[in-house]
């Protein structure tokens, strides 16, 4: 089974292929494609037989390229909205991955691929019968309150309460808006996943930021921005947007998902 994954996040694209090559199928990642552009450019020239694709690219929707292209092949959608769960199966989707997934839901989701042998009728019988099992699912919710510590003192704080997330080396440390720190337990690739996507973003490798949290923005280069966040300690600190997060940086920033 040859794979082609189209994911912007190299963590998530990372995550995901290492999953894929523990899964118990015979399967060989044969691409990882970043962005739309260079997805038109793949397609055009190859083939696969099974594509995993997030949504929302740095620059646009995957359901682009899908429309300008008359691709046949099964999709396994990952993205952290659930908003888009009927569009996708549109474009011969199998199966819709909610972020953060584990081993488990991604061995269904091959089970499904695996399976798919029904042609005409039944392969729109399974379609519907895949878009029901999505229905009936719970929305996903984001981590509203996050336990930190301060000496002996246990502290459970808001997400509204949150400035900023910081990954410094080995460690991850959580700011309040007040300015206050604390380390905490996690990854920031994990906790992106966790956080609801309306008030953070994972600007880059480094940080993840709350919309409420900033305080200016401005062009650092031509493919780039500076976010200036309002909380004392960080008010100095240069916390660029990555060039292939800009475009739905800009997306985040105007309310579009």
């Amino acid at each position: 089974m040859k794979v082609v994954i189209i994911e912007d996040e190299d963590l998530a694209s990372e995550f995901l292929e290492k999953l894929l090559l523990k899964s118990p199928y015979d399967l060989e990642v044969i691409a990882i494609l970043d962005s739309k552009m260079q997805a038109f450019e793949w397609f055009q020239h190859n083939s696969c037989d099974l594509i995993f694709s997030d949504i929302h690219l740095g620059d646009g929707m995957s359901f682009e390229i899908f429309d300008s292209l008359d691709i046949k092949t099964p999709i396994i959608f990952t993205t952290a909205f659930d908003k888009y769960a009927i569009q996708s199966f549109e474009y011969f989707a199998i199966d819709y991955l909610l972020k953060p997934y584990n081993r488990e839901k991604l061995n269904s989701a091959l089970e499904k691929y695996t399976g798919l042998n029904a042609t005409g009728s039944e392969q729109g019988d399974k379609i519907e019968m895949l878009l029901k099992e999505f229905k009936g699912q719970a929305p996903k919710k984001s981590q509203e309150r996050f336990l930190v510590t301060r000496g002996d003192q246990l502290i459970s704080l808001k997400s509204s309460d949150i400035g900023c997330f910081m990954a410094d080396d080995k460690y991850l440390y959580l700011y309040t808006k007040e300015g206050d720190s604390y380390l905490y337990e996690d990854t920031i690739s994990n906790l992106a996943l966790k956080l609801d996507p309306e008030d953070f973003f994972k600007v880059n490798r480094k940080y993840i930021v709350s919309h409420a949290a900033i305080k200016t923005l401005s062009k650092f280069s031509k493919n780039r921005i500076n976010v200036e966040l309002g909380i004392g300690a960080l008010s100095e600190e240069l916390i660029l947007v990555s060039a292939k997060n800009v475009g739905a940086f800009k997306n985040w920033l105007n309310g579009v998902e």
